[in-house]
């Protein structure tokens, strides 16, 4: 039996298989991060000492550098259109996670939410059918590159006067994500020139730089977002604005491109996950849907037994 794969996607199998392993490092990763951001939180937001002092912020930090590692290599094998909008599976993994970490099973809001979320993008991703960057397509304007850099430490900087709570969460995941897209983009940028030009013309390039300073950025944002509300605010926000940073980001550095006849199929699509980040975005905190038979429930039992 022959199984279909889309126009999209057949090219580039090895690189997308990479970055669905990578969107479950980074849930991992946001999970942990989250938890122990929270813990560290003052008045003015996270404390570093605290935070680095965290086993369970260092195993989540781990994980989010073996996903970083993973979407470096994706981007190696596929275009940032693809490996970007693939990350959003991240979300439905870390709510799994979390429900079981609370012994709390996800509300019928955030089911909605993540179904509509994933699935808008993962129609996106099959209806748009990204290609492979354009010949020369490395060569972006070096004011291209200082206006996309600006952009990302701009709103995360801005980030740092927002206060805690749901709103602050949302905003804060939002610029993260964004920070975040621009730094792939940037990445795949680095790699073409390193591919086409070797390693001297990679260092002395922008390209190079600019990615690692935007990533850092984007990092020390999802920290903030991560201390600022609960996770079913920040994540969602920062996994949805990544792939539509990143897309618009991809076309003008690096000259990737979208089917623009599907645009009447995508375009809805991006809608539907932008539906589904407000659902997210506004259940509550707390749990309503309580596992009261869970793990420790289930081992007493079996010693009972």
């Amino acid at each position: 039996m022959r199984v279909h794969v889309p126009a999209g996607l057949s090219a580039f199998l090895p690189g997308t298989a990479v970055a669905g392993a990578a969107a479950i490092m980074f849930a991992v990763g946001s999970v942990l991060q989250h938890e122990a951001a929270v813990g560290s939180a003052g008045t003015r937001g996270v404390e570093l000492r605290r935070l680095v002092a965290s086993p369970k912020w260092m195993v989540g930090q781990g994980a989010t550098v073996l996903g970083t590692v993973l979407q470096v290599v994706a981007l190696a094998l596929a275009p940032v259109a693809i490996v970007q909008p693939l990350l959003a599976g991240s979300l439905v993994v870390a709510l799994a996670i979390r429900s079981v970490r609370d012994s709390c099973l996800p509300s019928r809001l955030e089911l909605l939410g993540a179904l509509c979320t994933c699935g808008g993008l993962a129609v996106f991703l099959v209806a748009a059918r990204p290609a492979a960057a354009t010949a020369g397509g490395h060569g972006a304007s070096p004011w291209v590159v200082v206006a996309a850099v600006v952009i990302a430490v701009g709103l995360v900087g801005a980030c740092s006067r927002i206060g805690r709570g749901s709103w602050g969460a949302l905003v804060c995941g939002a610029a993260a994500g964004i920070a975040a897209g621009i730094a792939a983009v940037l990445i795949s940028l680095a790699l073409k020139t390193f591919s086409d030009s070797g390693l001297v013309h990679t260092l002395t390039g922008g390209a190079l730089w600019a990615a690692l300073l935007v990533a850092v950025t984007a990092q020390l944002g999802s920290q903030q977002a991560y201390a600022r509300g609960a996770l079913s605010w920040s994540l969602p926000a920062l996994v949805l604005m990544d792939p539509l940073a990143a897309v618009p980001a991809a076309h003008f550095l690096t000259g990737e491109r979208l089917e623009p006849g599907h645009a009447l199929v995508w375009a809805p699509a991006a809608v539907v996950a932008v539906i589904g980040v407000t659902l997210l975005s506004r259940t509550g905190q707390g749990c309503r849907r309580p596992l009261h038979f869970g793990f420790r429930q289930l081992r007493t039992a079996q010693n009972r037994s």
